[in-house]
């Protein structure tokens, strides 16, 4: 699919180059949540998206539900469908906060590829190892 391009004439007469259309709204996931003992410590949701045919880019929401033990962040691993089968692209950290925040994390789309996916969790900080959510798995054809 091409990118599409506004092309505005001014009242000048020169011409202006807009951005790439935006695509539709991403795929939703979440509420996703980390639990460990004590409850529900973070919880996070958001969107998964084609971002102008050059980005996979995750929207994310995430909030430390329990401040104080810990600070919340979201956690992405991407891949792409390549030859038949998915291929890791590496993974992507949000900042971590002891209160919400929100931000995307993206990768940019392989031209040999077919497909996007992002496995997505929201982790709380730990000593040990980082207790995290199961992943909301989300994917699209490009």
């Amino acid at each position: 699919m091409a990118a599409t391009v506004t092309v505005v004439a001014t009242v000048f007469g020169s011409l202006v180059l807009i951005a790439p259309a935006a695509q539709a709204a991403g795929k939703p996931w979440g509420t996703i949540y980390t639990r460990t003992s004590a409850g529900n410590a973070a919880a996070a949701h958001g969107d998964f998206a084609n971002n102008g045919n050059v980005y996979a880019t995750v929207g994310a929401n995430w909030t430390d539900l329990r401040s104080g033990d810990g600070k919340a962040y979201v956690k992405v691993e991407f891949f792409f469908y390549k030859n038949q089968k998915w291929e890791s692209a590496g993974s992507s950290e949000s900042a971590h906060t002891s209160t919400s925040a929100s931000g995307p994390l993206s990768r940019r789309l392989r031209v040999d590829a077919s497909a996007a996916r992002a496995a997505i969790k929201v982790c709380i900080e730990s000593i040990f190892v980082d207790p995290c959510s199961p992943e909301a798995i989300l994917s699209f054809n490009y």
